[in-house]
């Protein structure tokens, strides 16, 4: 049982259940798991609290409560980069502060789990509810998403981004604490970021298709990647920062279609042009026959959703058109080629589950048969470079 286990004793897990039922419970049992196996969570420990209580209106009723605790994960390198990167700070911004004030607007639509518990001292653990307990489930990161699943989940991203520009428009400070995102630097990130590079690079010598974006690559400017996620000059919205399919639970109704989604992880929050999401999820997440057909259709459904939401909402904020939309989101591409080949975010994902799957074994090892070398060896994400590298490339990304 690891340290953060033993922090939930009974009186405190009382506590959270008789805020959440106003009512006074007497717990029977408690159950507490992990929930990601090796693979599958990089940078945070998750645990999966289930406690079965009566309460006092109904003491023969068993009833249960599910909630996840989400942690710095105790590994000491881990620890450290999450640190430097302030992820866990940007996410307690989120659950404290942005979620508690767009529950209030007018027009409300849920886009994260129930909080249950924030720190209010020095702990480094949030605990809100369990979506899986809800029958959301999350979707397979190396399948990709279908058509249907990309238009629900840009289209729930389009209310969030409008919903940040009501936020913003009521009060501009709470909005700009935001502003680090998943590109912020720090010593361990441009470490990262040297490994991945010079890994692609050995790709594209390798693979016959890839080997004419081996001098196109050396060539771009890797120091504006500390760039990216900077405020822009014209438009900007509060981004969930690390929008792909493992942050995205879905719900599907009695006849197994999908009908909701909501966002979990926000701890790369930023504050920028909305290209930020968007490349973010092209890269990461479509289905590869989904991206090679489907990509501007995805884009012109989140146009559409938010210019909806934008008028829903009331928003003063002027919102660029379509034209404008379109030619920042090319000239955004860096983002999408940063994500997908310069760094470690499409690599990570579309490996296969390893025990050896950690950052520190990334960063490490890189000799055969290691995670490192399974990441940039595996023939789904090679298939994955095959297709963005040209797509990039067509958006003149390579032109700079």
């Amino acid at each position: 049982m690891s340290i953060l286990q033993d922090r939930f004793s009974k009186s405190f897990l009382e506590d959270i259940i008789r805020k959440h039922y106003e009512d006074d419970i007497k717990i029977m049992d408690t159950d507490v798991t992990y929930v990601v196996p090796p693979g599958d969570n990089y940078w945070t420990e998750l645990l999966r609290i289930v406690v079965s209580f009566s309460t006092k209106k109904n003491r023969d009723s068993i009833q249960s409560m599910a909630m996840i605790v989400k942690s710095l994960c105790k590994d000491e390198f881990l620890r450290k980069f999450c640190e430097e990167m302030g992820f866990f700070n940007t996410e307690l911004g989120i659950y404290s502060k942005i979620l508690p004030m767009m529950d209030e607007l007018k027009f409300f639509k849920k886009v994260a789990p129930k909080t249950y518990y924030l720190p209010t001292g020095l702990e480094k653990y949030i605990i809100v509810e369990d979506l899986s307990a809800l029958n959301y489930k999350m979707p397979d990161r190396q399948a990709g998403l279908n058509l249907e699943h990309c238009l629900l989940a840009v289209q729930k991203l389009a209310y969030f981004h409008a919903s940040s520009l009501v936020l913003h428009e009521k009060d501009s400070k709470v909005i700009h604490q935001f502003k680090n995102g998943v590109f912020c630097k720090s010593d361990m990130f441009s470490n990262l970021i040297s490994i991945a590079y010079q890994e692609t690079l050995k790709l594209c010598k390798r693979e016959k298709e890839l080997q004419k974006y081996y001098e196109k690559m050396t060539a771009l400017p890797k120091n504006k990647i500390y760039n990216l996620s900077k405020r822009d000059l014209k438009f900007n919205v509060l981004n969930h920062g690390d929008f792909w399919c493992n942050n995205l639970m879905f719900h599907y109704d009695a006849n197994e279609v999908v009908d909701d989604v909501l966002f979990v992880d926000f701890q790369g929050s930023i504050f920028t042009s909305p290209s930020f999401d968007l490349h973010y999820f092209i890269a990461t997440s479509p289905r590869l026959d989904i991206k090679k057909q489907h990509i501007y259709n995805i884009l012109q459904h989140y146009y559409k959703a938010f210019v909806k939401y934008v008028k829903i909402l009331e928003v003063e904020t002027s919102v660029p058109s379509w034209n404008d939309f379109e030619k920042d989101f090319s000239e955004k591409a860096l983002i999408g080629t940063c994500l997908s080949v310069m760094y470690i975010i499409l690599p990570f994902f579309k490996t296969n589950k390893m025990k050896t799957a950690s950052v520190p074994n990334f960063i490490e090892h890189g000799e055969e048969g290691s995670f490192r070398h399974h990441c940039y060896t595996n023939s789904i994400y090679i298939d994955e470079v095959k297709f963005l590298l040209p797509f990039y490339d067509s958006l003149g990304v390579f032109n700079t």
